[in-house]
């Protein structure tokens, strides 16, 4: 099977990371009632200002080098291709910063992550699957598993604390790396 991997939440606990700085830097503008975590950007989940923006991604980068890695997603990653499957990175990085991605190759390699392709700055992420051919999308975002989902490809949402869970016969939610296993092993077998 071809998998697409978010990495953001999913191989990087990076979320837990970014909010806890967001929310500590901006409590006293924060409302809780303006909090939108169907959202997949920080600036517009906790509506940061634009001139607000530039610290957020100094934070991002410090985030790319410290952030730890999700418990077991590498040796999930290493079980996944020693059983055949195509890894493919699949991430918004990039987007607002180029040098976020020379940041995050130079990371991926020093915890020796491999896939066989990266796609970084993905704004579409439903589109780079399907030309892609990937048969199962791992984020954890709304947005993007909704989108996904959507165009009729698998998806596993990995569900944490901030996130807000689709609903759809595509989504499966997953709680752990050790559980994606389990549930690609059970649709192999089918």
């Amino acid at each position: 099977m071809r998998i697409g991997i978010n990495l953001d939440g999913v191989v990087f606990n990076s979320e837990n990371y970014i909010s806890a700085f967001i929310e500590l830097t901006y409590m006293d503008k924060i409302v809780d009632s303006e909090l939108n975590f169907k959202s997949n950007s920080s600036k517009k989940r906790y509506n940061i200002p634009d001139a607000d923006f530039g610290e957020l991604l100094k934070k991002y980068e410090d985030c790319i080098k410290k952030c730890p890695l999700m418990p077991f997603v590498k040796e999930a990653l290493d079980y996944l291709k020693s059983q055949g499957h195509e890894l493919y990175i699949i991430t918004a990085r990039g987007m607002y910063l180029k040098k976020h991605i020379s940041l995050t190759k130079r990371r991926l390699v020093k915890e020796r992550i491999k896939a066989d392709g990266y796609c970084f700055s993905q704004t579409d992420k439903a589109s780079t699957c399907k030309m892609l051919g990937i048969d199962i999308m791992i984020d954890d975002g709304y947005e993007v598993i909704e989108s996904v989902s959507k165009s009729g490809i698998k998806c596993f949402q990995f569900i944490s604390d901030r996130t807000f869970p689709v609903k759809n016969e595509n989504v499966e939610p997953v709680y752990n790396w050790g559980e994606v296993c389990r549930k690609i092993k059970n649709i192999e077998k089918r």
